[in-house]
């Protein structure tokens, strides 16, 4: 029997409701090239942290509940599965350098105090839905307040979907960037076809 009320009920108690409309729009789009991105997932694929989504003693509280929530409704490394690299900082370096400078200054963020992920989700995989703990920057650069962007690297394709909130985003070309704002619950999905790569963006505003 399917039973989602704890889930349903960790959302009610903190006033998550989809009939309550957030606005979310483009931020703007950023200059990338994918095959840049595509090249270095193929010179860095066996450094690559690749993990499900499931409680980690390293998440939050927080955190951890949303994934005790999810693995109870059925998410499990068979339809979470995700590559990602960033974390590691020669990796994060790199994928700054690919950015550019002029692109961090389009987001108004400090480059040097910016934890770049890169996120590879394969055709059949998500990322359930969630609010961001910042474990990864907060780790590295401490308990401060950065601005989340989703950036989107892979050309739009078939069942690649970003949902913020009621917001469902696709169509997106390269570059299309948008702010995950602070506790805000999100979920990105790949039902389509073809590898979804996206970055995650976490920065503090210059």
């Amino acid at each position: 029997m399917f039973n989602n009320q704890y889930f349903k009920k960790y959302l009610k108690d903190r006033n998550v409701e989809l009939s309550q409309h957030l606005s979310i729009d483009k931020f703007c789009t950023i200059q990338i090239n994918p095959a840049e991105f595509e090249s270095f997932v193929d010179t860095y694929r066996h450094e690559a942290t690749v993990k499900s989504w499931h409680p980690r003693p390293f998440l939050s509280s927080m955190g951890n509940e949303q994934a005790i929530n999810a693995n109870w409704i059925g998410y499990n490394e068979h339809n979470t599965k995700e590559s990602n690299w960033g974390l590691e900082d020669k990796h994060n370096q790199i994928l700054k350098e690919i950015i550019g400078p002029s692109n961090f200054k389009i987001l108004g963020i400090d480059m040097e105090k910016t934890l770049v992920r890169l996120l590879e989700y394969m055709p059949g995989h998500c990322l359930p839905l969630h609010s961001d703990g910042l474990e990864g920057f907060k780790k590295i650069y401490g308990n401060t307040k950065p601005t989340r962007f989703f950036v989107a690297v892979s050309p739009w394709d078939w069942g690649h979907i970003l949902q913020v909130h009621d917001n469902i985003i696709a169509k997106w070309n390269p570059g299309d960037t948008y702010i995950i704002p602070p506790n805000v619950f999100h979920a990105s999905v790949n039902f389509g076809i073809a590898p979804k790569y996206t970055l995650t963006i976490t920065g503090i505003n210059t």
